[in-house]
């Protein structure tokens, strides 16, 4: 209640000064990184609902009216200012799978297996790390389950629960996601069988869910228990757990560090499990995708998928220059002059045809020149 009995501008004052220390870490773990201007933002937004929904004002909001102060506004671009640049996770490339399934056949592991199958139905549904892995904190999004996979036939038969001929009878695969960061529920993405022909189809969509699905169901699960098995599940000397991004990210790693920077042009330390993401959009973008297919296969609500397509691929502008040639020449439709009287009223006669506003009204000058039995029907 302290801040009720200040003047609205002095509540500014305090929110500002709160923003700064907050920015500075002061209540948080210490670093020597101040933390970045959206994420201060977010904070004080939350701060004001908060006071708005208890109190009944929003300290943040400028007099009168419901957006940000201006003195808030100028701060916080201010920190945008001075924030390094974004440094977002590489695309991984079709190669980087095709690695971590080598690598996992020369270990023969059963959760080198998994997480090489993991990686590429990551890569197919450009899914987030924390849906097909155990992340550190709090997340909205749910991790996927044996439930959420449903398998079809070529007579789109549900067969999900014939496991013994799942390879050979399966056409579509389909994944819900029950819930995600845009809010969107049991949103339903389906693949089918890629075609891939290199190493018994490792790279299909298909295979690969398949193969994580008869993996759990192969485990001593109780059947009411099987279809809430996380698919990241794996059990090794009969002790069962739950696979954590910081495991699948050292895999990752090392088929990066396998490959080499001459080859990829990037480095380890630049990648993630959140590469899967761009990669997938990276895919899809350039096999001529459209956009808006990529907006519903990736579960992009927006274009916001637009910045995962990494412009500095050199096989972004494969063809580019070729078709920039296509035409030789064009013609240029010369610019419409406006003249006085297209645009202001006060030059315009009796003998112009556009609208005037005189003491006989609009359209006046088009009466005049009408059958006087058009003005008597009127």
């Amino acid at each position: 209640m302290w801040l009720s009995d200040l003047r609205p501008d002095h509540r500014t004052y305090v929110i500002g000064a709160f923003a700064a220390a907050l920015r500075r870490r002061e209540f948080s773990r210490p670093d020597e990184k101040c933390l970045v201007a959206s994420t201060v933002q977010e904070t004080v937004a939350k701060l004001g609902e908060i006071f708005r929904a208890n109190v009944g004002y929003n300290p943040t909001h400028g007099t009168g009216t419901q957006q940000l102060h201006p003195l808030l506004t100028r701060q916080f671009k201010g920190m945008r200012n001075l924030d390094p640049g974004e440094k977002q996770q590489k695309a991984l490339p079709v190669s980087v799978y095709r690695e971590l399934h080598r690598q996992a056949k020369v270990s023969s592991l059963t959760l080198d297996k998994v997480i090489a199958g993991l990686q590429t139905i990551a890569y197919f549904w450009c899914m987030r790390s924390c849906e097909y892995s155990d992340v550190q904190g709090e997340w909205r999004t749910k991790i996927l389950c044996v439930r959420n996979f449903r398998f079809f036939d070529k007579l789109n038969r549900d067969i999900s629960k014939d496991y013994a001929n799942l390879h050979c009878n399966t056409v579509t695969v389909s994944i819900t996601f029950e819930f995600q960061n845009k809010d969107v529920r049991n949103d339903i993405i389906s693949h089918q069988r890629s075609g891939d022909k290199i190493n018994n189809g490792e790279m299909c969509p298909v295979r690969a869910a398949i193969d994580l699905i008869l993996q759990i169901v192969g485990y001593d699960i109780p059947q009411d228990k099987l279809i809430n098995t996380q698919i990241n599940y794996v059990q090794f000397n009969g002790m069962g757990f739950t696979i954590p991004s910081s495991m699948i990210l050292s895999r990752i790693r090392l088929a990066v560090t396998s490959l080499g920077h001459e080859v990829l042009g990037f480095t380890p330390d630049e990648v993630g499990t959140h590469s899967n993401r761009s990669g997938g959009a990276m895919g899809m973008f350039l096999a001529g995708t459209p956009v808006y297919t990529i907006m519903l296969m990736g579960r992009w609500s927006s274009d916001a998928f637009m910045r995962y397509i990494r412009k500095q691929v050199l096989t972004l502008s494969h063809g580019i220059a070729a078709k920039m040639l296509t035409f030789e020449q064009f013609y240029t439709v010369p610019n419409f002059v406006h003249t006085a009287a297209d645009g202001d009223s006060r030059s315009r006669s009796n003998n112009n045809l556009a609208t005037t506003t005189n003491a006989n009204g609009s359209h006046a000058n088009m009466r005049r020149g009408m059958h006087p039995a058009f003005h008597l029907s009127h």
